[in-house]
């Protein structure tokens, strides 16, 4: 073992168990002085030791306990001195280390933080979260803009301490609780006779205990979100109201990429669920949407200053995301890659009016073809999706026993091979495996450099490695859970039509407020930015700062969490005078 190795070894010893290593020193310090002392101090005093006296003589000298030099022999020589100073100084930083590691573990557990075990005060109307987990998280992101009161309730003391720490700047709005969720007092802690909502982000069986034990305690609506949607009449039994996976919505989203067709209408249709619809009150409504940028189409290696979309449609490019990098059209101007998806704001038949002069491109092939890899819950959905809109598939799942499914692996080179992965324009990789879809994206890259990839993330933390790996959208399916669960809480509060980088939304709210006030005080005072203003008799695109808002307009804004909470109470009319 060379230098830096033998380092290397004792490091990582020395920081895997500190009191076992300052132990041993101990062991060792006394086990050497002794031997050093009984061979020394015949030399050295003119007498001899016995082991027994020279281990007696090391431990006192090391622990400062004193005694007279006498009681072993006189000293006469100075090394005898020196060797004791050194026996007693290296004795003492020993013991110094011990003390400290032995009551190391035991002040931790005193000193550590403690989350609550129920609310401090009296809380009605609120929405109850149970469980923090990803999809909570994008959950609570969006519910913080409403102003409601959250509680969030988790059995992990850790999860608890994490959420704390995670939401320390909403403490006004926040209460995180770790409690048993099988006791009754709970339940009693966090008021859920008097809440509004009732969200549960756990698993299957654990959401099936709490809706059996919170049900006759509440009158609120229960909403769980599952992995399995097959669980979800169980679950209904059990008394929730409504059961949702993130599969389902994220399938339908990846499968409008796949097919090659851009959909006009699919942020309100991923905002609006459940037959609600935008009421009809005005012709010539807004609609915000995205567009993906398909292969082969026209405008790739275009900027938006040269498409001049505004000009041309009445059409804005709000906002530009290119794999994992997001832009705003007004401060920077954007080429469009094979990757890049368009925020639209516009009205209806302008926009189709754009997609079908600049987006609509031709397929290579006369029947498009996409292959997916992984058949579960969001494969399915993928597939059946894809099928309704004419693109023929080839499934690669090693459980499945479809006829159009070929039983292996997606990671292996052949059986990508065998579902012409040459000749596809889609691959989407749907496994419920973050790593399987990164290994899966880098060989459909290498294997067919111009198909257009879609990839599904479990965890955030991987979205930039799937890019990375050569994916042109990643969703992440955590996020579409929350947002879509918290449209529903917000209805009729706010609708939230996009989340983007940085904790901001893009918000729909509708004008409350009885006094005339204009774009650019509101957003002076909020620090939100208005894009759009939708009215019976005029819409305004791009409103400048002199445009007015009058009550029962509609305001489109995006800004970060408290600007648009600002923005929310003066258009509520509920702002401090």
């Amino acid at each position: 073992m060379n230098k830096r190795g033998l380092i290397s070894y004792l490091r990582h010893y020395f920081l895997k168990d500190r009191l076992q290593f300052y132990f041993q020193l101990l062991i060792f310090q006394v086990v050497f002085y002794t031997i050093l002392l009984y061979y020394s101090i015949p030399v050295l005093e003119g007498t001899r030791l016995t082991w027994a006296e020279s281990a007696l003589f090391v431990l006192q000298t090391m622990t400062t306990v004193g005694y007279d030099l006498l009681t072993f022999f006189p000293v006469q020589n100075q090394l005898t001195i020196i060797l004791t100073i050194i026996i007693m100084c290296t004795g003492v930083f020993t013991f110094l280390m011990i003390i400290p590691a032995v009551l190391e573990p035991y002040l931790q557990d005193m000193l550590k933080p403690v989350a609550p075990s129920k609310v401090p005060r009296k809380i009605q109307g609120h929405v109850l979260v149970i469980g923090f987990t990803e999809i909570s998280k994008s959950l609570i992101d969006s519910l913080l803009v409403s102003g409601l009161k959250i509680i969030l309730v988790d059995d992990n003391p850790k999860n608890a301490l994490s959420a704390i720490k995670y939401y320390k700047n909403y403490k006004r709005d926040l209460f995180v609780v770790s409690a048993d969720y099988e006791k009754n007092d709970t339940w009693t802690g966090v008021y859920a006779d008097s809440a509004r909502d009732v969200i549960i982000c756990e698993d299957e069986r654990k959401s099936a205990t709490i809706i059996l034990g919170i049900r006759k305690k509440t009158t609120a609506s229960i909403t769980s979100i599952i992995d399995d949607l097959s669980y979800a009449r169980y679950l209904k039994y059990a008394g929730a109201d409504h059961v949702f996976s993130p599969k389902d919505f994220t399938g339908k989203i990846i499968a409008r990429h796949a097919s090659l067709t851009p959909e006009v209408d699919i942020i309100y249709q991923a905002s609006l669920r459940d037959g609600i619809k935008k009421k009809d009150r005005w012709k010539d409504q807004l609609k915000f949407v995205y567009i993906p940028v398909t292969p082969d189409c026209k405008i790739i290696g275009k900027t938006l200053n040269e498409l001049n979309l505004f000009e041309n449609y009445g059409v804005d490019p709000v906002f530009i995301i290119d794999k994992d990098n997001f832009y705003i059209k007004e401060k920077e101007n954007i080429k469009i890659q094979r990757s890049t998806t368009i925020f639209l704001l516009g009205k209806a038949d302008a926009i189709s009016e754009l997609i079908k002069n600049e987006l609509t491109c031709p397929a290579k092939n006369p029947e498009k073809l996409a292959v997916i890899a992984g058949f579960g819950d969001l494969g399915q959905v993928v597939y059946k999706e894809l099928k309704e809109s004419g693109v023929r598939s080839y499934v690669i799942d090693p459980k499945s026993s479809e006829p159009f499914a070929i039983a292996s692996n997606a990671e292996d080179e052949s059986a990508l091979t065998e579902a012409h992965i040459e000749e596809a324009e889609v691959f989407i990789a749907a496994v419920n495996s973050d790593e399987a879809n990164i290994f899966s994206t880098l060989l459909a890259r290498n294997l067919n450099p111009t198909i257009h990839i879609l990839a599904r993330a479990n965890r955030a933390s991987n979205v930039e490695k799937l890019y990375r790996a050569g994916a042109d959208y990643v969703a992440l399916l955590p996020t579409t859970s929350g947002q879509i669960v918290a449209g529903i809480v917000l209805h009729g509060i706010v609708s939230v039509l996009l989340d983007l980088p940085g904790n901001r939304k893009v918000i729909l709210k509708h004008n409350h407020r009885e006094k005339e006030t204009t774009v650019g005080w509101c957003e002076r005072v909020t620090g939100a930015k208005i894009i759009a203003v939708e009215g019976r008799e005029n819409t305004l695109l791009r409103p400048s700062a002199d445009d007015k808002i009058l009550k029962e307009n509609d305001v489109i804004a995006y800004g970060s969490i408290r600007s648009i909470r600002k923005l929310i109470e003066i258009l509520s009319g509920d702002e401090q005078k």
